[in-house]
């Protein structure tokens, strides 16, 4: 998995928590570990569970009498600190509390045990060598210049972040508290720095949720074809056990993008491209990883005529596969990185579901008219079917 992939998931397995109010901390806790990528968007590198499950261990330490079990430790190699992560929840409303007048600011209870929490940890390995030496080894570094201590903990839009960076100031280990939405935003505004999609574009986004039947008879089966015959058309088909979208522009130059198609389905399917002047984009995304890209200074002289569309054919009314379709839209421009991720998890959320599909075999498929899409013919007609497909679809 690429740089760019990984962070990707990442933001999307976080997104999925934000959005469906996940108030647990294990989930979290397993967030951060399944995705690493979070840690390089902190400016941490090394990092390494020791909560109590994990089987990295702390010494006992007897001063204290408790054996520390952070949820992270992390090496920060541009200073040499080693830094504590606490890993909280998000959804607590406000941290901190203050009188009426304004003075006296303070974080409330629950936050105040947080912060005490990490500072001892800190304190723990700060003060004891054998703790050290086993934080080194783990992390595989050599020395430890300071110490700090994050905590991931409640949401921006519910606090005064200025109030809570102040007293976090006030420790007597450092400490940082990180709003989960600030965190999310941080790690797309990094996904977004080498990419050019991260914000609309003019152009168009074709996006489909489709199920494969195990076999085609045909070596080119199509699942959809836009715009005219000779230029400024799009067609989407099954070759070789890959999904391909083939482009022929207004200048007859051909454009190829393609994924290899693994299973039967259900898959998310979404191409899009941009006619803008900022230069050529074309995007193959299947199941939330994008499988082919294309970047270029040149512009994409691709205009297709949507109302000239095929659903489940080429445009001639042949050579169709053999599919079920549950959804298929388009629109005008290529999304923003908020819609891609609602787009994907909205196909999640609709696939877990019962809802309904339509069969498209290989002699039936549909063409746009004023009132939608239409088949005239009761023979070339799509079937209705219930989702999930059983065994005898």
């Amino acid at each position: 998995m690429t740089t760019d992939e990984s962070l990707w998931a990442a933001i999307y397995a976080l997104y999925c928590l934000l959005i469906d109010q996940v108030n647990d901390e294990a989930s979290y806790q397993s967030l951060f570990e399944q995705h690493p990528a979070i840690f390089s968007v902190m400016g941490l590198d090394a990092a390494a569970s020791f909560e109590r499950s994990s089987s990295n261990a702390i010494p006992f330490d007897p001063e204290r009498e408790f054996q520390p079990e952070p949820d992270f430790i992390c090496a920060e190699s541009s200073s040499g600190n080693l830094v504590v992560v606490e890993l909280k929840t998000p959804f607590v409303g406000e941290i901190t509390t203050a009188r009426q007048d304004g003075n006296r600011a303070k974080f409330k209870a629950i936050a105040e045990s947080y912060v005490s929490q990490a500072t001892e940890y800190v304190e723990s390995i700060r003060q004891r060598p054998d703790a050290r030496d086993v934080v080194k080894s783990v992390l595989g570094i050599n020395r430890i210049a300071d110490y700090r201590a994050v905590i991931v903990y409640g949401l921006r839009s519910d606090n005064d972040a200025a109030l809570v960076n102040t007293l976090s100031a006030q420790r007597k280990v450092p400490t940082q508290i990180v709003f989960y939405d600030d965190l999310f935003d941080r790690m797309s505004e990094v996904y977004a720095i080498a990419r050019r999609d991260s914000a609309s574009r003019v152009g168009w986004c074709f996006v489909s949720h489709l199920y494969l039947a195990p076999e085609q008879i045909y070596q080119k089966a199509f699942l959809a074809a836009y715009g005219s015959a000779d230029a400024d058309h799009i067609s989407a088909y099954l070759e070789n056990q890959e999904l391909v979208f083939e482009c022929r522009d207004s200048t007859q130059k051909l454009h190829r993008l393609s994924a290899p198609v693994m299973g039967l389905g259900p898959h998310y399917v979404r191409f899009e491209f941009s006619t803008d002047e900022s230069g050529a984009y074309m995007s193959l995304n299947v199941n939330n990883t994008e499988a082919d890209l294309r970047i270029g200074k040149s512009v994409l002289n691709l205009f297709p005529d949507t109302e000239l569309f095929t659903l489940g054919a080429d445009l001639h009314g042949g050579n169709g596969a053999h599919f079920y379709m549950l959804e298929h839209y388009f629109i005008s421009r290529t999304m923003d990185m908020a819609e891609k991720l609602g787009s994907f998890h909205y196909f999640q959320k609709k696939t877990g579901t019962s809802s309904h599909c339509m069969e498209f075999k290989p002699q039936s498929y549909m063409t746009r008219q004023p009132q939608g899409l239409m088949q005239e013919y009761e023979e070339f007609r799509p079937v209705l079917r219930a989702w999930p497909l059983t065994s005898g679809a």
